[in-house]
């Protein structure tokens, strides 16, 4: 695996890295932390289906980001193996005044007939942040992948009111198979008349999730289903589309609990296809 190695001119606490290694041993799969650099923290997985697939909590002690923190996560997973990687938390990106841009950059690289279940909390866009937000996950052409992602356009009930507040906004949310781009969601906001273009198009909701499911098995018209789950949520608005092996849910949500229940259908359809057992909640604790 490459490994990615810190800047000498990183300032201490502001640049958070991390390089695992996922790989098969023992008949099981182990996460092996190959280097770290705080605010990331690493204490280990556990396995909460009690079989072989380990899940892994990302820590930042930091609590969030603040004036030009960065964060580089960066995985590579071997051949036939699985694991879910998900958050302790929402990640919260805190204002700006000094006009720094606050930096989240994820990489994935999945084997062949590895399963990867990727399962963040949400991103919080604070008043007056400045954020660039990129996620890329490489898979192999037999790789299966459940991935979400999530963006809540400020503090629903802070105060007089929060949404659509940050400054600036950069996102994308990106799937390859064998180096092809089969996915790919772009979110910008650089000015305040953009973020109210993006809070007309949202239309009254204040989350939005993308989920994204690749599997050569999902059964036929499985996006009928998905959209029979989501209908029955309480969401602003929903749909599902599918192209080859490629499975997309996009969700817009007035409150994050809504949004967390949709996604939360999402897997309960998806996940039995893709990793041959239920979904259920996520231990955090």
């Amino acid at each position: 695996m490459q490994i990615v190695y810190p800047d000498s001119n990183w300032t201490i606490g502001k640049h958070a890295l991390m390089n695992l290694h996922v790989i098969k041993r023992n008949g099981r799969t182990e996460i092996d932390p190959k280097s770290w650099r705080i605010p990331y923290q690493w204490q280990g997985c556990h396995y909460q289906d009690n079989d072989d697939q380990p899940f892994l909590l990302t820590i930042n002690s930091g609590g969030g980001f603040v004036e030009g923190d960065s964060a580089e996560f960066y995985a590579t997973m071997e051949p036939d193996t699985r694991a879910l990687i998900t958050t302790t938390a929402a990640s919260k990106f805190y204002k700006c005044p000094q006009g720094a841009t606050s930096r989240e950059q994820i990489q994935i690289d999945v084997g062949a007939n590895a399963l990867l279940e990727y399962h963040p909390d949400e991103s919080i866009l604070f008043a007056d942040s400045r954020v660039v937000r990129r996620t890329r996950i490489n898979l192999d052409a037999t790789s299966r992948l459940f991935a979400t992602d999530m963006i809540a356009a400020g503090r629903v009930h802070y105060g007089s009111g929060e949404l659509f507040k940050f400054g600036a906004l950069a996102s994308e949310f990106e799937v390859r198979i064998d180096g092809e781009v089969v996915a790919m969601d772009r979110l910008v906001a650089q000015d305040a008349e953009e973020t109210a273009a993006l809070q007309r198009l949202w239309g009254g909701a204040s989350q939005m999730a993308t989920v994204i499911a690749v599997g050569k098995n999902l059964p036929s018209l499985i996006e009928n289903e998905l959209e029979a789950e989501l209908a029955d949520c309480e969401v602003v608005e929903s749909g599902a589309s599918r192209i080859d092996n490629v499975v997309i849910c996009r969700i817009l949500a007035a409150e994050a609990w809504a949004c967390h229940e949709a996604v939360f259908r999402c897997w309960s359809v998806l996940r039995p296809h893709l990793a041959g057992k239920p979904a259920r909640p996520i231990r955090k604790c």
